[in-house]
């Protein structure tokens, strides 16, 4: 139980106030026990001075039973305190309590009387004739000799009882208020814990793999923030596992270009097997580059497997663009003519060699090849040029198919966009291929750009410096 967040929360905010309140509590009812004490013995004394001077003004009474008793009557309905007139000798000469009556003339000494008879005044609380009692007790005098003492008394029982109550009703009052305070801090650490406890259960969700999950945000404190914070947490795990997944999606689509140039190499020998000898070495020298490739891929498939998909690295070397562009040519030729689709290709006599990573322009091309035969209509062409410029090579893929409408062009090279909604789907590919090219293309320093015209065909243009 004391393990629980609620409860250290809701101690947290009821423990100094239980542990203080009790404390202040006694402090102020005995503050307000002696307070009422002193105020009492004051009365006392301020009484006591008036009897005394009343009785000075008539030193015979000491010596008089009878004159004592007439004092002490006439004073007797001015006070609710006992009065005793005691003489030298400590007896008991009177008294405004009738129940006094048998102690008249008997002897009554204490401590305070013997002050008083030393010419001290006195006073305080404790054991009275019957009971406990605040008292003052002070001298009387004629001609500077003490010649007998004045005794005034209240009884505490009643004080004391009423106390008494008192302190009970403030340690109700205590407690009931200590159960409010408990109460109130276990319903403000409810409102803390239920969206940690939230959060808990979200995480729990986010490590089975939803990572959709989000935590409602009810609150600005720090528990809304901390709220506010996961949700952002969330949001970017979201997003990583869609980049991994995208990344596997495009080595997926990757992968499925080679497979499909192989499958069409393999159909066709098998179709003819007397091809001439120049035709099957072609074929198998493509299978053979198609299976180098795919080993290529599929390390990268590890990589990404292993969350480890580093930036692209480009493997570069001289490269002489003409064996690029055959290459891709060899490879869709089976597919093209499968689909009746001519492919022309346009190279200049001299082609300069260049740096670059051959299998990543031989990516580019069967992507941008592949894309063209996908929206090329049978019996249309396609065309491969390549071009050079004072400090470039440009290369240059067209077709005469359906072309693209303005408002795609924009979207073209970016990741995962699969074209307009009106499209068939087996046209609409992964939205990878594009992406990829241009990445390809900055890497190694050029550009690439499309250009189309509804009807008329598109045609894509990638440069590459010398």
């Amino acid at each position: 139980m004391m393990q629980s967040l609620r409860v250290k929360l809701a101690l947290s905010h009821a423990l100094p106030f239980l542990l203080l309140m009790p404390i202040l509590t006694l402090y102020l009812f005995y503050s307000l026990e002696d307070f009422f004490n002193q105020n009492l013995l004051q009365q006392l004394t301020y009484q006591a001075r008036l009897v005394q001077n009343r009785a000075q003004q008539n030193p015979t009474l000491i010596e008089s039973q009878p004159a004592a008793e007439n004092l002490l009557s006439e004073i007797s309905p001015l006070t609710d305190a006992r009065v005793v007139l005691l003489s030298r000798d400590t007896t008991i000469l009177a008294s405004t309590r009738s129940e006094d009556a048998e102690r008249i003339g008997t002897r009554y000494t204490d401590d305070a009387i013997q002050r008083a008879l030393g010419g001290e005044t006195a006073q305080g609380i404790g054991p009275g004739f019957t009971t406990d009692v605040a008292y003052v007790v002070l001298p009387l005098r004629s001609h500077g000799v003490t010649t007998g003492v004045l005794r005034l008394s209240y009884e505490v029982d009643d004080v004391r009882a009423q106390f008494a109550q008192l302190r009970w009703t403030v340690l109700l009052g205590v407690i009931l208020t200590a159960l409010g305070g408990l109460g109130l801090g276990l319903g403000l650490a409810t409102t803390i814990t239920r969206p940690l406890r939230r959060l808990g259960t979200s995480a729990r969700q986010i490590a089975a793999g939803d990572y959709r999950e989000r935590v409602p945000i009810r609150s600005q404190d720090e528990v809304g923030q901390l709220a506010q914070n996961f949700n952002q947490m969330a949001a970017r795990l979201e997003e990583a596992e869609q980049i991994r997944t995208r990344q596997l999606a495009a080595i997926v689509h990757e992968l499925t270009r080679p497979l499909a140039g192989m499958r069409a190499a393999l159909e066709t020998l098998r179709e003819y097997p007397n091809v001439n000898v120049e035709t099957r070495d072609e074929f198998l020298d493509g299978l053979t580059d198609e299976l180098a490739r795919l080993e290529r891929l599929l390390s990268t498939l590890r990589g990404v497997a292993k969350g480890a998909l580093r930036p692209m690295q480009l493997n570069c070397s001289a490269v002489s663009l003409e064996r690029v562009i055959r290459a891709s040519i060899a490879h869709f030729k089976p597919i093209a003519a499968n689909s009746g689709i001519t492919l022309n290709v346009e190279l200049p006599t001299r082609l300069p060699s260049i740096r670059a990573d051959e299998d990543r322009l031989i990516q580019v091309m069967m992507n941008l090849i592949d894309n063209a035969l996908k929206f090329t209509p049978h019996g249309s062409s396609i065309s491969v040029s390549v071009g050079a410029h004072t400090d470039h090579l440009w290369v240059r893929v067209a077709d005469t198919g359906a072309g693209i409408a303005t408002e795609e062009m924009e979207h073209l090279f970016q990741q995962f966009y699969r074209g307009a909604e009106s499209r068939p789907p087996e046209k609409r590919g992964m939205g990878l291929g594009l992406a990829i090219c241009r990445e390809i293309i900055m890497a190694h320093g050029g550009e690439i750009q499309v250009d189309s015209e509804v009807g008329q065909g598109t045609q894509f243009t990638f440069t590459l410096p010398k």
